[in-house]
């Protein structure tokens, strides 16, 4: 029996991101020229993004404390705009979703992310997204990769077993963490061939 869903990751496989870019862009609100290694140090080496991503924090906890952090009187808009422009599109991965969809595969996107993340790119990758029959955010399921309570809520959106599901992801470590759960999986980096994965 072959693949008959796709889990998908977003970061890295349909888009390229650069949490770096962020900090940098945060830093120029600044009111007191806090760098942008500093803002990235207090975002991304405490727990702070970790809440975010899986709702332990609010979007208005949050932009009121990235506010407090960056040291900025920029507006909740300039503030989410900074944090969420870091997205570049992966031309190579939107042909090869259409592909999978085309054959009647069930597509269900698989991402690590937050409330205004999510707000960013399903605007920026409407086209792309558009294939998706579901959508997994750790946002809204309370965990994220690679917590097995993540991988469960993908399966039950697949709607079939783990061993006919493929999950792509950029990140080894998690991609190992789909495959004790019986997924097929996939490392994804640029060129490879994520549709001749499907075929076994």
């Amino acid at each position: 029996m072959g693949i008959r869903s796709v889990l998908v990751d977003f970061g890295n496989v349909i888009a390229f991101f650069d949490h770096r870019k962020a900090c940098r862009q945060l830093a120029a609100l600044s009111s007191d020229q806090i760098g942008a290694d500093e803002i990235y140090a207090a975002i991304f080496e405490t727990p702070f993004e970790a809440d975010y991503d899986t709702g332990r924090v609010s979007t208005r906890q949050f932009l009121d404390a990235l506010r407090s952090t960056v040291r900025s009187d920029a507006t909740d808009a300039e503030l989410g705009q900074a944090w969420s422009d870091i997205y570049a599109p992966n031309a190579a991965m939107a042909v090869t979703l259409e592909r999978l969809k085309t054959r009647g595969l069930r597509l269900v996107l698989a991402s690590n992310t937050n409330e205004l993340h999510h707000q960013w790119f399903s605007r920026v990758f409407a086209d792309t997204l558009s294939v998706f029959d579901a959508q997994v955010l750790s946002y809204r399921v309370g965990s994220r990769k690679p917590d097995r309570a993540f991988f469960e809520a993908c399966l039950a959106a697949a709607a079939c077993p783990a061993s006919v599901c493929l999950y792509v992801d950029d990140r080894a470590d998690f991609v190992a963490a789909g495959r004790a759960l019986g997924l097929q999986t996939l490392v994804y980096s640029p060129g490879v061939d994520v549709e001749a994965a499907t075929c076994y």
